[in-house]
């Protein structure tokens, strides 16, 4: 326990270690807006979202995530959204909300091309009464808990259709640099990152359809990242799937659409080390599709 304490924190001090900057969603197929401010509005109602991320089951100190969703379509080509979240690795809390505008162009009949701008403001909490320090004069982090406000903000570009979806998006843009007490950390900054997801679902006879998906992720300062999803429908409400994250997790995944609700479990089997201490990584997520008045849809007509 005490050996991952301190790589939890080395994690959340050190933002070298940029791929956990952003929160960790394995069900982001079930939920674009996540990832993509353009997929505001894509949907011809507008759905109302949870998700509990709970990572390395067994580790006290282990990242947890809980985020709120929604997003809808505003007249016949807008769509506008927000997101709250609250992320918690080791002694640093993220804590923000994201704002969200998608401007949408139709393609031809059946395809339509969304822009999509986001602003966000996250609170980042430096709890310092969870450190052992060599130097118990740093005053930084010698018991005191620190904060950092940090605006910034998100482009995306998102081409979608009844049966597929492309998508490109960049989150944090700005690369704000944190700010913890009077001192200003090159090392410690948010960093752009470079998402392209896409996927597309194709018919299986008449009760089955797979819907094979892909994201992938970048940012300069880590390796190449991806993750490769396939789900398996049955009669369009009920399905199962699997996903491979490069060199972290394999994630199985089952989920059932019941009228307007949606609910959905992941879990996340680790590659790496730490299988041999945690009980993998829970996940659950819950929609609610409010329907939206008849000239506020974005359709295909």
């Amino acid at each position: 326990m005490k050996k991952l304490t301190i790589v939890l924190i080395t994690i959340s001090i050190n933002f070298t270690g940029y791929s956990q900057q952003l929160t960790y969603n394995s069900q982001y197929m079930l939920n674009q807006f996540l990832i993509n401010p353009a997929a505001a509005g894509t949907k011809e109602y507008m759905p109302i979202s949870t998700s509990f991320r709970q990572q390395w089951a067994g580790f006290n100190d282990a990242p947890r995530t809980q985020m709120l969703s929604v997003h809808s379509p505003i007249g016949e080509n807008m769509g506008v959204g927000g997101i709250l979240y609250n992320d918690v690795t080791g002694p640093l809390r993220n804590i923000g909300f994201e704002g969200s505008y998608s401007y949408h162009l139709k393609i031809n009949d059946a395809s339509k091309l969304a822009m999509g701008l986001s602003i966000s403001l996250t609170q980042h909490v430096l709890d310092g009464s969870n450190f052992i320090l060599n130097n118990t004069n740093d005053q930084v982090l010698n018991g005191a808990t620190q904060k950092s406000f940090n605006p910034d903000g998100s482009f995306g570009l998102y081409y979608y259709s009844e049966k597929g979806f492309l998508g490109i998006s960049v989150p944090q843009l700005i690369e704000n640099k944190l700010k913890f007490g009077d001192n200003i950390e090159e090392l410690n900054r948010q960093v752009r990152h470079y998402y392209l997801s896409g996927g597309y679902r194709f018919p299986m006879g008449d009760n089955l359809e797979l819907e094979p998906s892909i994201l992938l992720k970048y940012t300069i300062a880590s390796p190449f990242q991806f993750d490769v999803n396939a789900r398996l429908f049955y009669k369009e409400n009920l399905w199962t799937g699997i996903s491979y994250r490069h060199d972290e997790s394999v994630v199985s995944m089952v989920g059932i659409q019941r009228d307007e609700f949606m609910i959905g479990y992941a879990f996340d089997y680790t590659l790496s080390s730490i299988r041999n201490y945690s009980a993998g990584t829970h996940e659950l997520y819950m929609e609610y599709q409010l329907p939206v008045k008849k000239k506020a849809t974005v359709s295909f007509d």
